[in-house]
């Protein structure tokens, strides 16, 4: 299989077909996880939704042949609600979510650091409540703490 070209890619999310996604990332997972990246940078669109969709089923593929790869994405988009960055990752709460949702049992633990990086900054309100509920769609007692301290 060939690595991604953009636009080919682009369509993938779009079509939803996280088959395709995910023999993608197995060729090319940091190429993969740049391309969802970019994908998300215009929120509230089905491709910024499916793309989020497609980190959740990453994660729950892929996450226990190759944690630290995940692991590492969750720290580059910690990295990316910094100020220090550069460049504002408006959906990293989102991104990390679906990571922590797609394998509770091995990025449940980041789920306060996400939480508390995004929370005094409201750019990433949105993004962190839309992090809260894919998180407490699978599992309610996880996510309730913090829903309950979310303004």
């Amino acid at each position: 299989m060939n690595r991604p070209d953009k636009d080919g890619f682009t369509r993938l999310v779009l079509q939803a077909d996280y088959d395709a996604v995910l023999r993608q990332f197995d060729e090319s997972p940091g190429l993969v996880r740049r391309l969802l990246t970019r994908l998300t940078f215009d929120p509230d669109t089905p491709l910024q939704k499916n793309a989020i969709q497609a980190f959740l089923v990453l994660s729950r593929e892929r996450g226990g042949d190759n944690p630290l790869f995940f692991k590492e994405t969750i720290r580059l988009h910690i990295w990316g609600m910094n100020d220090e960055s550069s460049n504002i990752d408006w959906s990293a709460p989102e991104i990390i979510g679906a990571i922590i949702a797609g394998r509770l049992d091995l990025f449940g633990a980041f789920l306060p650091f996400m939480f508390y990086r995004a929370l005094p900054e409201p750019i990433f309100r949105n993004s962190l409540l839309a992090a809260l509920q894919l998180i407490a769609s699978i599992d309610p007692d996880l996510a309730a703490p913090y829903l309950t301290e979310f303004p």
